[in-house]
């Protein structure tokens, strides 16, 4: 990179296209290749007008491919930030890139830029150097908070847990599980969960849970409250689907029944209620600091995949 030449961003568009496809990089984190854009770009999960592309001396330096579901008019995912150069030069041009996406999506539900690195990324300096420049440019671009979140994945060929033998898992309706998902968010390890609360309320994070667990994919129908035999509630399981896997969505444990390893029996029962749906792939992640949640995963037979680096506006 030039320092003395103006950095130019601007939307792919249309024609802009081959340019996105044909970039190329050789970063240590999890990257979109031409395959993927390609076969996406025609669901309208990525779209030319939600990609960006910085310029300087008229050659693309640096390129963001922004995620959405298809028929959304607003992306939600900064999915992929890369650069042609390195440390502080891609600083800078990662910064621009950002900022000039959260500028022109504007108001609306909190963004998200997502780096997917190994389960081992400490180890390689090139991984920590290619996250480092982009959680910089992350905050210097817009996003104001970052959160190591964990990733796991099982298939039917690994280890079934039991399922549950002490609790039963019943229907539903929406106030039941908005009233649940409140309840469950005093003393949660989550940090979403936990600043959102902060900035807004339980009552906001209740809304805006049920409103997004309602918003994917998968059927309503397979969500269930948990309980004792003697009809005290224990918690919830909100098994859905990301766009592309089953996904252990979400579960929850009330404050008064933590301790007692429950967390085992509803994750077990969300692994059966997706692999009983004929599921081949489960997936699942959760905060790296929540460690009652990582080793409900392992024990349940999941595989860790890789480690996710949230920035959040």
């Amino acid at each position: 990179m030039n320092a003395t030449a103006t950095l130019h961003v601007r939307r792919a568009g249309r024609d802009g296209v081959p340019e996105l496809t044909d970039w190329t990089s050789d970063d240590p984190v999890a990257r979109i290749g031409a395959d993927r854009l390609t076969a996406e770009l025609a669901t309208g999960n990525y779209r030319p007008e939600w990609s960006w592309v910085a310029e300087q001396a008229g050659r693309p330096v640096g390129r963001a491919l922004w995620w959405g579901r298809s028929g959304a008019d607003r992306p939600a995912t900064l999915d992929c930030l890369t650069a042609s150069a390195r440390g502080s030069e891609a600083v800078a041009i990662g910064a621009a890139l950002v900022r000039a996406g959260l500028d022109a999506f504007g108001d609306g539900a909190p963004l998200e830029f997502n780096v997917d690195v190994s389960p081992d990324w400490r180890s390689d300096p090139a991984a920590v150097a290619a996250a480092r420049w982009r959680h910089e440019a992350a905050h210097l671009g817009g996003f104001s908070r970052t959160t190591e979140r964990i990733s796991f994945a099982r298939t039917p060929s690994d280890p079934q847990p039991p399922r549950s033998t002490r609790l039963r898992f019943v229907p539903a309706e929406d106030t039941t599980f908005r009233g649940l998902i409140a309840a469950v968010a005093s003393g949660s390890l989550d940090d979403h969960t936990n600043d959102l609360v902060a900035r807004e309320g339980v009552d906001a994070l209740a809304d805006d849970d049920l409103d997004f667990y309602r918003s994917l994919p998968g059927e309503r129908g397979a969500w269930r409250t948990a309980h004792l035999p003697d009809g005290t509630t224990v918690g919830l399981v909100i098994p859905t689907r990301t766009a592309y896997d089953a996904s252990i969505s979400y579960l929850g444990v009330l404050p008064e029944h933590r301790g007692h390893g429950y967390v085992h029996d509803l994750l077990a029962e969300m692994t059966h209620v997706h692999h009983d749906d004929g599921q081949a792939r489960i997936v699942g992640t959760t905060d790296a600091a929540n460690t009652p949640m990582r080793a409900a995963f392992e024990r349940g037979g999941f595989t860790v995949t890789r480690v996710r680096i949230v920035h959040t506006q």
